[in-house]
């Protein structure tokens, strides 16, 4: 009978919710009956009505009682009520299976079985007993009641919709639909997991959370390597929805891929899903049937703002700072928490192996030489028309963030034209094993010292200086010198960032140097170079912040502030 966990109870009122029937004159109130309904509210259960009564009658009797404000989407009418739970159940943006209706009149049920096939449907003398200590209907602790104050955010929005004569998409842009993103997933751990394990209708992957091993398993991947996740909160101008969703997304150079994506019903029909997934560049994700919204429903949604945009940007896109990102696998993570508005040269697959444009010599090398080169066209390698993409990008970005240390390492090839490219050790050693003739015929490795390396990265430094914008600020990340065993890789390491920290330091106006190992924890560190998804927040955060700050700086200015003040500011 209560086969289901239960979200919403429909409750019949003559014979039902109270003795008697109002229309043919007194009624007695059934105490246990108020009392249930309040019960269920304290566990996230609401409560609705659907009666043949007179509404006006009832709404003064079940005020009478106190309880009146305990219902939403009350359907008080002399209506049948077969179609009218079925709108009940789609306003409150439910399935019927986790609905239970409770009438006397067999009829009644029957008929509500029948628009709504898999709905709990239950004579009073056969249900209401069990009810209270069910499992099924244990819910959740919600002594505030916010949930039901959600529903009722619901219920007004309805009302109004009702109301309107606009169409859907019209309703939509009026409603000031609102998100923000809230990357302390620690913080909502245990929301998380009740989302991922109670929404059915938007959970899109429906990997459930119900052994101890999985939430372990869980928590592992939140701090683990290349996994990027949110909660999503929303709100319009009925009111606020809370944390309605979360995603965790595995990001890769050669794919991402979404391992949870899902919403609560609540927020159902505003778009939000199919939002976040373009937000989210539109990756992967295997599609646990049935979903009730699909991520590609609407062919443009402008009707809701990402909160922390620029004024004015309805999308929350074009208005956030344009965003460059040079380097390798930390940018690759970083990248989401940053900015949506942004282009990205990082590492990527190709034939099995890795693209880099950690290279100075994507920075530095001669396009028409680039062009002109068929040797770097073999072998995975950046292109002339990544290097113009690169060139276009730079002369029009607000934010660059810069990661060149990988150019201490690997080798140095140039090739027979005289074009140089920098590959790792491992992708060397394979092409020449691969094709050791055309190798030697096309390429030839060069002796680079360390020095010889440090000065590359400086004209490369010097180089993204002057042709990006003259407001642009540039941001040159340190590697990690954590954990690092090996000595000859470590000097490099601590080479590299002493070289960028003076370069900034002589640059404060321009350059801002982030040290990554003073502000990420060492417990955030896998093995020694890479950190835990809080990690790549913590970087992101810093960042941000002085970003901000340099912004605020340049306010001051506009509106007459001190130049010196603003330039202190902003280093």
């Amino acid at each position: 009978m209560i086969n289901n966990t239960v979200k919403l109870v429909i409750w019949d009122l003559d014979e039902t919710f109270w003795q008697g029937t109002l229309e043919e004159g007194g009624i007695t109130a059934i105490p246990g009956n108020v009392s249930l309904v309040k019960e269920l509210a304290g566990r996230g259960i609401v409560s609705s009505i659907c009666s043949k009564n007179d509404h006006e009658r009832s709404k003064a009797k079940l005020t009478e009682l106190e309880i009146w404000d305990y219902f939403v989407f009350p359907a008080i009418s002399f209506s049948p009520k077969g179609k009218t739970v079925k709108d009940i159940i789609e306003t409150a943006a439910l399935r019927p299976g986790n609905v239970l209706f409770i009438d006397d009149n067999n009829l009644n049920l029957e008929e509500v079985k029948f628009f709504n096939p898999g709905i709990m449907a239950a004579h009073p003398s056969d249900v209401l007993h069990l009810l209270s200590a069910h499992p099924n209907a244990a819910g959740n602790p919600d002594q505030e009641l916010k949930r039901l104050q959600q529903y009722r955010l619901l219920q007004r929005k309805a009302e109004q919709r009702a109301a309107s004569s606009l169409s859907n998409e019209e309703f939509l842009r009026a409603s000031g639909i609102r998100i923000s993103l809230d990357y302390d997933v620690e913080a909502n751990f245990e929301r998380v997991v009740e989302l991922i394990n109670r929404s059915n209708q938007l959970n899109y992957t429906k990997q459930r959370l119900e052994t101890r091993e999985q939430i372990e398993e869980f928590r592992h991947m939140l701090n683990g390597f290349g996994y990027h996740a949110g909660c999503v909160r929303a709100a319009d101008n009925y009111g606020d929805y809370g944390l309605i969703g979360f995603y965790l997304l595995k990001r890769r150079a050669r794919k991402s891929r979404l391992i949870h994506f899902v919403f609560s019903c609540r927020t159902m029909h505003m778009g939000i899903e199919q939002y976040v997934y373009e937000m989210l560049e539109c990756p992967d994700v295997n599609i646990a049937q049935p979903v009730s919204y699909g991520l590609d429903t609407h062919s443009n949604i402008d009707w809701i703002a990402l909160e922390g945009a620029a004024e004015g940007d309805s999308t929350g896109g074009q208005a956030e700072p344009r965003l460059l990102l040079l380097g390798g696998c930390d940018l690759l993570q970083l990248a989401s928490y940053c900015s949506r508005n942004r282009i990205e040269f990082v590492n990527k697959a190709e034939r099995k192996m890795m693209v880099r444009y950690d290279d100075p010599s994507f920075v530095l090398g001669d396009r028409e030489a680039i062009r002109r080169c068929r040797a770097i066209r073999k072998i995975p390698c950046w292109t002339h028309e990544d290097a113009v993409q690169f060139d276009a990008a730079l002369a029009f970005s607000d934010v660059l963030l810069i990661s060149l240390w990988p150019g201490m390492n690997g080798q140095y090839l140039q090739a027979a034209d005289g074009v140089r490219v920098r590959v790792s050790n491992i992708a060397k050693d394979k092409i020449e094993k691969q094709r050791p003739d055309w190798f030697r015929r096309n390429f030839r490795v060069l002796e680079v010292s360390d020095e010889e390396k440090k000065d590359l990265i400086i004209q490369s430094l010097e180089s993204i200086s002057d042709r990006a914008p003259k407001k642009a600020k540039i941001f040159a990340l340190s590697c990690c010198t954590l954990w690092v065993d090996e000595e000859i890789k470590l000097a490099r390491r601590v080479a590299y960032n002493a070289l960028c920290r003076a370069y900034c330091a002589g640059r404060p106006g321009r350059f801002v140097y982030v040290d990554v190992d003073g502000i990420v924890p060492s417990d955030s560190i896998i093995g020694n170079g890479h950190y835990t998804r809080s990690g790549y927040v913590a970087i992101a955060k810093y960042i941000l912040s002085r970003l901000e700050d340099a912004l605020s700086a340049a306010t001051r200015i506009s509106r007459g502030g001190g130049a010196d003040d603003a330039a202190r500011t902003a280093a």
